[in-house]
C-alpha cells in the first residue's frame, strides 16, 4: 500500500486537483469544471480525475486535503442559515452598532451591512462578569426559560452565545451553552469562549455569530461529502484547509466553520512560502488569478504575513488567518461599459456556467479570456492541451458589439483595453499588499499562478516595479499543491491585560499552561502522536495608550523572566519595522496570549528538476498582439514540458502547458531555474519599452 496525497481546491470556475506520491515526490495534476451550487460533485469529479491522471490505486490514497469557499460564498451572497444570538442584558445591539469606521468615508449614501443576526432574533440574559473575570451576576435558569421558548418558536438552526468579558471568565457562557444543548439538541450552538477568547466585544460577537450561522451549512456539506469520499477513497483521511495555513479534521471544521473563510486561497499562500524556502528569493508576492477572482499574498523573509483583523462583506472576523487580498478580477471577469461609456472589468464573473463567450455555452458578455484569445495569447485549438475548443469568432463578435463599436475602437484596441483594465485592477491590489505597506517592490519577486496568472504576470510586474516574475512548474494547480503540503493547525488565544511590572512569568505561565493543555487535547483528538506535535507561543503587546497590538513570539517558547524580556525587546524592534518609530522607554502592555499547535504531516521537500540538455524548438509561430508594440508580433509558441533547468531565451514567447499559458513580452529575457520554475526578467533586464 502506497502513500499518496490528494489536494483539491474548488474555485468559482474550475476545480483543481494535485496528486502527490509522498515517497517518490511525483506530482500529477488535473482540472475539472466547478458546479455552481454543487461543490460536492465538483470535489468527487476532481478526485476521479486525479486518480486517472496519476494512474494510482484509490486504496493507496491516505490523505485528502480540501480547500473550499462554501462559507465565504454564503457570507458574500447573504445565504447563511437563520440563527439567534444570546448576549448580556443591555448589549443586544452591539452587533448592529459596530465601530465608527466607514467603508468609504466620503460616500454619504452608503448603507451598512445588515448584521448576521437581525434584532428580533437577538436575546438578552441578566448576567455580568467583570473585566478581571469575577462573576458578578450568574444567569438564572427560570429567567432563561423565556429565551429558550422564543428560540424554539423561531425558525433558526443555530445559536451564538457572547457575553461581556467572557474572555476573562467563561463560566456564564459555559452554563448557557449547556442549557441550550440540553433543551435544544437539534440546534447548533457556538459560544465565544470556544471560538474567539479575546477582548473587543464587537469583533468577538461578529465572529461567533458568523461561526454559529455557518455551522448548519458546513455540517450538511461535510456530512454529504464524507460518505462520497469514502466510496472513491476508502483509506483516505480527510482534512479541510483553514484560513491560518493549517488544516482541520472534519469534526473540527463542523465546530469552527469561521476558520474556513479563506480556505482555498490559503493553499496558494502556503505553496508560495514553500517556494520561498526552497529558492533564493526570500520576499515573494503570490498572485493567484483564477477564473473568478485574484488572491494576493505576501511572503516576507520566508514567513507568511498573518492577521487577526479581517473582514468578509464588511463583517469582522477576529481569528488568525493568512493576510490575503482578494479582488474580483479573474479570467472570467466580464467587461462592461457604464452609462458614461467607461470601461470596467469585473467584479461580476461568467464563472464556469455559462463561462466566457468562447466556451460556446451560452455566454454573451465578453470576458478577459475572450480578450486574451482575440489578442492571440490563447490558441483556440490548443486550449487546455486541446481538450476544450474555443470559438474565437464568437469572442470577436462579442467584444466588437459590447465594447469596440460603442467606444469607436478596433477589435484589437478593445481587447487590449480589457486586458489593461484587468491588469490595472490587479496592480492596485498588488500595491496595497506591497508598496503601500512600506515594502520596496524592487526587492520582491512576483510569483504568478492560477489558471490565468502567468498570462498577465509579466505586464503586471513591470507596472508594479518588480524585477522578476517566477512561474512555478504547475501554476494552474499551485494552490492545490499547497493543500497537500499543509500541516494540521489549531490556534488558541486568551486575553489578559497586564501593564509594566505586572508582565511576569508568574502571571503568564498559568495562561500558557492552560492553552497548552487545550492544544494537546486537540492534537490528540486529531490522532497525532507526540513526536508530530509542535507548539509556538506568542503574545500581543502594545504601548500604554495604544488601541491595537503587535503580535511577537515568546523567545524560545519559554515563559520565564528572560523569555518575557526578549519578547518585549522584539516588540520594540517589530514596532520600528512596522511603523518607523518605537519608544523603548515607554510603558508596555501585554494584552493577549496566543498559542499555535501544529500537527506535522511530513510533507516532502521541493526537489530540483531533472537536468537535460539540447535545443528547445517552438512548436509553431503565432501572431500575438502586444500593446507596447501597437501591433502583432510573430511569436514562438513553446511546450513547457520541453524546458529544462538552464534553458534561456528572450520574449516575445508563449509557453503552453496543460494547466495554463504563460505570456512573455517582447525583449524580456527568461530562463529556467534548477527547480523548473520560469524566471522572467523585468525592468532594467527588459527592453520592452
Amino acid at each position: 500500500m502506497g502513500s499518496v496525497r490528494i489536494g483539491i481546491d474548488i474555485g468559482g470556475t474550475f476545480t483543481d486537483v494535485t496528486v502527490l506520491d509522498a515517497e517518490s515526490g511525483k506530482v500529477s495534476i488535473g482540472k475539472v469544471p466547478s458546479h455552481r451550487g454543487d461543490p460536492g460533485t465538483a470535489l468527487i469529479d476532481a478526485v476521479v480525475c486525479g486518480l486517472e491522471v496519476a494512474g494510482c490505486d484509490p486504496a493507496d490514497v491516505d490523505l485528502l486535503v480540501h480547500g473550499t469557499t462554501i462559507v465565504t460564498n454564503a457570507v458574500l451572497e447573504d445565504k447563511l442559515p437563520a440563527s439567534s444570538l444570546i448576549t448580556t442584558e443591555g448589549f443586544r445591539d452591539v452587533l448592529e452598532i459596530g465601530r465608527h469606521f466607514r467603508p468609504d468615508m466620503y460616500d454619504l449614501q452608503q448603507d451598512k451591512a445588515a448584521p448576521i443576526v437581525p434584532r428580533h432574533r437577538r436575546f438578552e440574559v441578566r448576567e455580568r462578569t467583570s473585566s478581571k473575570g469575577e462573576v458578578l451576576v450568574s444567569p438564572l435558569r427560570e429567567e432563561f426559560a423565556s429565551v429558550l421558548e422564543s428560540i424554539r418558536a423561531s425558525d433558526v438552526e443555530a445559536v451564538a452565545v457572547c457575553f461581556l468579558n467572557s474572555f476573562a471568565n467563561p463560566a456564564n457562557e459555559e452554563l448557557i451553552k449547556d442549557w441550550l444543548s440540553e433543551a435544544l439538541p437539534d440546534h447548533y450552538v457556538a459560544a465565544s469562549f470556544d471560538v474567539c477568547r479575546e477582548m473587543r466585544e464587537y469583533e468577538r460577537m461578529s465572529t461567533v455569530a458568523l461561526n454559529a450561522a455557518a455551522m448548519p451549512l458546513v455540517a450538511r456539506y461535510l456530512g454529504e461529502i464524507a460518505p462520497r469520499v469514502r466510496e472513491v477513497l476508502p483509506n483516505a483521511y480527510t482534512l479541510i484547509m483553514q484560513s491560518n495555513g493549517g488544516s482541520l479534521t472534519i469534526q473540527a471544521a463542523k465546530s469552527y466553520p469561521a476558520r474556513l473563510i479563506t480556505s482555498g486561497p490559503a493553499g496558494g499562500a502556503l505553496a508560495v512560502q514553500r517556494m520561498s524556502r526552497a529558492t533564493k528569493y526570500p520576499n515573494l508576492l503570490g498572485v493567484d488569478m483564477g477564473g473568478t477572482s485574484t488572491d494576493i499574498s505576501f511572503i516576507q523573509k520566508g514567513e507568511l504575513r498573518m492577521t487577526t483583523e479581517a473582514e468578509v462583506a464588511n463583517r469582522p472576523i477576529k481569528l488568525p488567518m493568512i493576510e490575503i487580498n482578494t479582488i474580483g478580477a479573474g479570467a472570467g471577469s466580464i467587461a462592461w461599459l457604464d452609462s458614461a461609456k467607461g470601461l470596467h472589468v469585473g467584479p461580476h464573473s461568467a464563472g464556469s456556467d455559462p463561462g466566457p463567450v468562447a466556451y460556446g455555452k451560452g455566454g454573451t458578455d465578453p470576458t478577459v479570456t475572450d480578450a486574451n484569445l482575440v489578442l492571440g495569447r490563447l490558441l483556440p485549438e490548443r486550449f487546455a492541451s486541446g481538450r476544450i475548443q474555443l470559438d474565437i469568432e464568437a469572442s470577436k463578435r462579442a467584444i466588437l458589439k459590447k465594447i469596440g463599436e460603442p467606444l469607436g475602437m478596433t477589435l484589437e484596441e478593445a481587447a487590449a483595453g480589457i486586458v489593461q483594465v484587468a491588469n490595472s485592477n490587479m496592480e492596485r491590489a498588488v500595491r496595497v499588499s506591497s508598496a503601500e505597506r512600506g515594502d520596496d517592490p524592487r526587492n520582491i519577486t512576483l510569483v504568478a499562478f492560477g489558471g490565468a496568472g502567468p498570462m498577465h504576470a509579466a505586464a503586471l510586474a513591470e507596472a508594479a516595479g518588480m524585477p522578476t516574475v517566477l512561474i512555478p512548474e504547475n501554476p494552474g494547480v499551485f494552490s492545490a499543491l499547497g493543500l497537500v503540503m499543509s500541516d494540521i493547525r489549531h490556534d488558541f488565544v486568551q486575553t489578559r491585560v497586564l501593564s509594566g511590572a505586572e508582565i511576569t512569568a508568574e502571571q503568564l505561565a498559568p495562561i500558557y499552561e492552560e492553552m497548552m493543555a487545550q492544544a494537546a487535547r486537540a492534537l490528540e483528538e486529531d490522532g497525532l502522536p507526540e513526536d508530530r506535535r509542535a507548539y509556538f507561543l506568542t503574545g500581543d503587546v502594545r504601548y500604554s495608550g495604544q488601541a491595537y497590538e503587535v503580535n511577537v513570539p515568546l523567545s524560545e517558547g519559554e515563559v520565564s523572566a528572560a523569555g518575557i524580556e526578549a519578547m518585549i525587546e522584539r516588540f520594540h524592534e517589530q514596532h520600528l519595522m512596522l511603523f518607523a518609530h518605537n519608544h523603548p522607554s515607554r510603558r508596555v502592555e501585554f494584552v493577549s496570549a496566543r498559542l499555535t499547535a501544529i500537527g506535522t504531516m511530513s510533507a516532502p521537500a521541493i526537489l530540483p528538476s531533472e537536468v537535460k540538455s539540447g535545443a528547445v524548438s517552438p512548436k509553431l509561430h503565432h501572431p500575438v498582439y502586444f500593446s507596447e508594440l501597437g501591433d502583432y508580433a510573430d511569436t514562438p509558441v513553446y511546450d513547457r514540458q520541453d524546458f529544462y533547468p538552464g534553458f534561456e531565451s528572450k520574449g516575445p514567447a508563449i509557453v503552453e502547458q496543460i494547466d495554463t499559458t504563460t505570456v512573455i513580452h517582447p525583449g524580456q529575457p527568461f530562463t529556467v531555474d534548477p527547480y523548473g520554475n520560469i524566471l522572467i526578467s523585468i525592468g532594467s533586464g527588459s527592453d520592452a519599452r
